[in-house]
C-alpha cells in the first residue's frame, strides 16, 4: 500500500503503525506474549527469582509440610504490582505504541495519515498499536499568548527510537479533529517540540504556515465553545527502555518489588500458623512460645515495604511531574 496525505503544497507521508510489544492475534482476543525491554514476561523484566531474593522470606504456602509457589503465580504478582504502579504514576515501564484514540474504518485512517495492516479495518489492537487511549480535548486557552498549543500526554515518559536511531520523534502522528464530522488537520512533524521526561509537546508552526488560518477560521466557526471535546488525536510512543533501567530509572524496579512483596507477604502470613497471636509448648519442663503480630506474622516487613514504596513514589511522581498541564 503506497498512500500519502497531500496537506496544501506540503507532502506528508504516511505512519506506519506498528505494535512495540509481542503479541499473540490468533486468537479471538489478542494476548500479550513479551515486552519489548527485555523480551521476557514482565514489563520491568523482572522475574519470580528476583522477588524471592528482594523479600529474603520464602515464598511458599506455610504448612506442614510447606507447600512452594508456582513460578507463573509469583510472575502474577509482578505483573499486578507493575499494572498498579502504571495507574498510580502514569509512567509506563515498557516501550508502548499509544493510539489516542484508534482509528476504527478506512476513511478515518487514510484521512488521519496512517499506514495500517489492514486498513478497511482501521488501526487493530495487537498489531497496530498497544494501548488503546481517549482522545484529548482541544482547548483553546492552551493555544493562547505563549502557550504555542502546548499538550501534556497521560502516558509519560515519552519515547524516540523506538525503532532504531533515526526513531527521533516520540510523537508520531498528531490530528486535529472535529469528531461529529470526521474532518481532520494533520500537523506537520516540523511542528513538534517535545519534552520527553514530563510528556509535554508544543506545536510551533515551522512550514506550510498557510494551512492554520484555515483551520482557525473553521475553529473560529464554532465559537460557540473555547474547547472541542474529543478534538486531538495523538499516535505516540512512551514507557521505560532498559537502557532507562540501567541509569536514572532503576529505582523503579525497586518500586514494582515492594509492591509485589506487600502483595505476597499479605497473602502468605495468612498461612503462618493462620495468623495466631500466641501458641505455646512444654516439653520436660522447656517451654516454647509463638506470638505474631495482631496485624499478621509478616506486618513489620510489610510496613516496611509500604514506607520504602511511598517514598520512592514521591520520587517517580517528581520525575514526570514537570508544570501542570490539564489532560482532558
Amino acid at each position: 500500500m503506497s498512500v500519502s496525505y497531500q496537506q496544501g503544497p506540503v507532502q506528508i507521508p504516511p505512519v506506519q503503525t506498528k505494535a512495540l510489544w509481542t503479541w499473540d492475534t490468533t486468537g479471538t482476543y489478542p494476548v500479550v506474549k513479551g515486552y519489548p525491554t527485555t523480551g521476557g514476561p514482565t514489563k520491568t523484566g523482572l522475574l519470580p527469582q528476583d522477588l524471592q531474593n528482594f523479600i529474603g522470606i520464602p515464598l511458599q504456602f506455610y504448612g506442614n509440610p510447606p507447600q512452594s509457589i508456582l513460578s507463573t503465580t509469583i510472575l502474577q504478582w509482578i505483573r499486578w504490582a507493575e499494572d498498579r504502579i502504571e495507574q498510580e504514576t502514569n509512567i509506563l515501564l515498557t516501550q508502548t505504541w499509544i493510539a489516542s484514540n484508534p482509528t476504527t474504518n478506512q476513511s478515518m485512517t487514510q484521512a488521519s495519515g496512517l499506514l495500517v495492516q489492514d486498513v478497511a479495518k482501521g488501526q487493530q489492537l495487537g498489531i497496530d498499536y498497544d494501548l488503546a487511549d481517549a482522545p484529548y480535548d482541544f482547548i483553546f486557552s492552551l493555544a493562547q499568548d505563549e502557550g504555542w498549543m502546548i499538550r501534556g500526554f497521560r502516558w509519560r515518559p515519552l519515547q524516540s527510537n523506538a525503532y532504531g536511531p533515526n526513531d527521533q520523534t516520540a510523537c508520531k502522528n498528531v490530528v486535529f479533529v472535529y469528531p461529529l464530522l470526521d474532518v481532520y488537520f494533520r500537523i506537520p512533524p516540523s511542528w513538534y517540540v517535545e519534552d520527553h521526561q514530563f510528556g509535554l509537546l508544543r506545536l510551533v508552526p515551522a512550514q506550510n504556515v498557510q494551512m492554520l488560518p484555515l483551520f482557525a477560521m473553521q475553529l473560529a466557526f464554532m465559537g460557540f465553545a473555547e474547547d472541542v471535546p474529543g478534538g486531538l488525536a495523538f499516535q505516540y510512543t512512551a514507557g521505560l527502555t532498559a537502557n532507562d533501567y540501567n541509569s536514572a530509572w532503576s529505582f523503579m524496579q525497586q518500586l514494582v518489588l515492594c509492591e509485589a512483596a506487600i502483595t505476597a507477604l499479605n497473602i502468605l502470613q495468612g498461612t503462618v500458623n493462620y495468623g495466631a497471636t500466641m501458641t505455646s509448648m512444654s516439653v520436660d519442663g522447656v517451654e516454647y512460645k509463638t506470638q505474631y503480630s495482631p496485624n499478621g506474622a509478616f506486618s513489620g516487613i510489610i510496613q516496611s515495604f509500604e514506607r520504602q514504596k511511598k517514598e520512592l513514589m514521591k520520587t517517580a511522581r517528581d520525575k514526570v511531574s514537570g508544570p501542570m498541564i490539564t489532560t482532558l
